[in-house]
């Protein structure tokens, strides 16, 4: 048995179904871990009733006025009230759910000396305020999908995070992403394991973002089986048909 999992990302896996019911659907399915993008808008009540048994592997702080266009708030300079409020409501939901990883998101904004230094004050100030055993992830997320987001590029995230230099915080890399910005992903894992700051991965089909095929990721997967990972795989893709249906090219891949 490998130590890492695959978590179902119940805000983009089985979207035929009312969200407090994908819960049920993961888990019929064989999941034992999710990933939870928005769990601010739901009840925490109905959410600690659904998982039933699940593991939350990783939920994302508030990010701002989503629906008005906001990606995170953490590389916006003048909104860092909003930053630490957001922060804050999402280290409460991480603890109260038991998830061991909350993302940050950096925001839309140029890199510039002058976002950086906000985002770097932003994210140690994050850091100090976590408790133990919760790891804050960032990730690089590529600018055809989310034109103008901040944190974009592999070694822009470890300029960072070097500058950083803080335990609490981790790499959240998505394969997708890292394919679409930097033309591979198998180095960038390799280095980001290296670097001993790998704490979340995510992985979806390079083409349309849908499933992956079923060796598209075999190196990389296989990689973390052989550096005995303790993190999770999160399916973060857009299914193609059925959901249930589409899972078949986890076959190989399977964890226990």
């Amino acid at each position: 048995m490998t130590p890492w999992r695959f978590a179902a990302n119940l805000d983009w896996l089985y979207p035929d179904r009312p969200f407090l019911d994908r819960f049920a659907a993961a888990r019929a399915d064989g999941f034992d871990a999710v990933e939870l993008l928005q769990p601010h808008r739901h009840p925490l009540g109905e959410l600690l009733a659904r998982l039933e048994g699940l593991q939350v592997a990783l939920i994302n702080a508030p990010a701002g006025d989503w629906d008005a266009g906001e990606r995170g708030l953490a590389a916006l300079p003048g909104r860092e009230a909003d930053f630490r409020t957001a922060c804050l409501q999402g280290i409460e939901l991480a603890t109260r759910l038991g998830a061991p990883c909350l993302h940050l998101l950096s925001g839309l904004n140029d890199d510039t000396p002058a976002t950086r230094a906000c985002w770097l004050q932003n994210l140690r100030w994050a850091a100090e305020h976590g408790p133990p055993g919760l790891t804050l992830t960032v990730e690089p997320i590529n600018r055809r999908d989310m034109p103008g987001y901040f944190l974009h590029r592999q070694p822009q995230a470890h300029e960072l995070l070097d500058a950083l230099a803080h335990p609490r915080v981790g790499l959240q890399l998505d394969l997708y992403h890292c394919r679409i910005a930097e033309g591979e992903s198998l180095t960038h894992l390799q280095h980001a394991l290296a670097r001993g700051r790998l704490a979340h991965v995510q992985v979806a089909g390079e083409t349309a973002r849908k499933e992956p095929q079923a060796d598209e990721y075999a190196e990389e997967l296989a990689l973390l089986t052989q550096r005995i990972w303790h993190g999770a795989v999160g399916l973060e893709y857009r299914p193609a048909g059925d959901t249930s249906a589409g899972l078949a090219w986890l076959q190989g891949h399977q964890t226990d």
